[in-house]
């Protein structure tokens, strides 16, 4: 019985949350120093979305909002973003889910973390 209630947990551990989930795929922003777009494409709709970052060991939302329904050039954000760390980006455009984290050097060149 005990090897049961060992095993028992293990076995909801080991099978995830379902069939079919994944992380959201990686798909890049437009960035610049005072400014995030999700996407320039008129086309498209950002309906959620979430920057964020841990600087000095302290975590920090940059800017967050859901429910909302913003096209080009809303779906831009004028943003302070600090050169030096790492960022991190969830966001819903055409009602599917994307995620993208960069890291801005103190000279302003942004670098995606992708690795494939």
């Amino acid at each position: 019985m005990s090897k049961f209630l060992i095993l028992f947990p293990l076995f909801f551990i080991l099978m995830g949350c379902g069939v079919g989930d994944r992380a959201a795929p990686w798909r890049a922003i437009h960035i610049t120093k005072n400014r995030v777009c999700f996407s320039m494409d008129k086309t498209d709709s950002l309906s959620r979305f979430s920057i964020s970052s841990v600087q000095n060991g302290v975590y920090k939302e940059f800017s967050e909002d859901k429910d909302v329904t913003f096209s080009y050039p809303d779906s831009c954000r004028n943003l302070s973003l600090i050169p030096g760390y790492t960022y991190g980006v969830s966001y819903t455009l055409n009602n599917k889910n994307y995620r993208y984290v960069f890291f801005i050097d103190t000279d302003w060149n942004v670098k995606s973390t992708y690795k494939e």
